[in-house]
């Protein structure tokens, strides 16, 4: 019995650097907005001012820090420093592809290929069904759909003709 329980254990610690962490953030699910720290999730309680300038209201709506407001819908999450990020995607993040599900951001360790026919490769090339490629710079994203979204005046917005 003590040897399963020491195989056990020995199994958890090897894998506990392969599982992915939850994103600290702010995170809209089912019309609600949910605070995520450390793997836990509340209800948020107020309006958080964001490092970056930007404030993010109870009811999802966010003052971005340039005066432009969005309103974050399901699935939208935003980072603890005010970054707003996709619930399911893979993204360019410090240099860095990652992947982003159900709020867990773990390293892009191979190409992806999406549902429309875009692939999405580690060092951040986008190639999409008819031949174009393009390279992500930080915070874009694209989507499980294959849909390509771009940062431009601190709006997440969709790149033109990269569908």
């Amino acid at each position: 019995m003590k040897r399963h329980v020491l195989s056990l254990l020995a199994a958890l610690l090897l894998m506990a650097p392969m599982m992915a962490h939850a994103t600290d953030g702010i995170v809209m699910q089912k019309g609600k907005m949910v605070v995520m720290k450390d793997g836990q999730s509340m209800p948020m309680a107020k309006e958080m001012m964001m490092p970056n300038g930007s404030k993010v209201m109870k009811d999802g709506t966010v003052m971005m820090s340039n005066g432009k407001k969005m309103k974050m819908t399901d699935g939208m999450m935003m980072d603890m420093d005010g970054n707003m990020m996709m619930k399911d995607c893979t993204m360019m993040k410090d240099g860095k592809m990652v992947m982003i599900k159900d709020g867990c951001m773990m390293p892009m360790d191979k190409e992806m290929k999406m549902p429309n026919g875009t692939k999405v490769l580690t060092d951040g090339t986008v190639m999409l069904k008819d031949g174009r490629q393009m390279k992500m710079k930080d915070g874009d994203m694209v989507k499980m759909d294959g849909s390509v979204m771009t940062m431009k005046d601190g709006m997440m917005m969709k790149m033109g003709g990269m569908k």
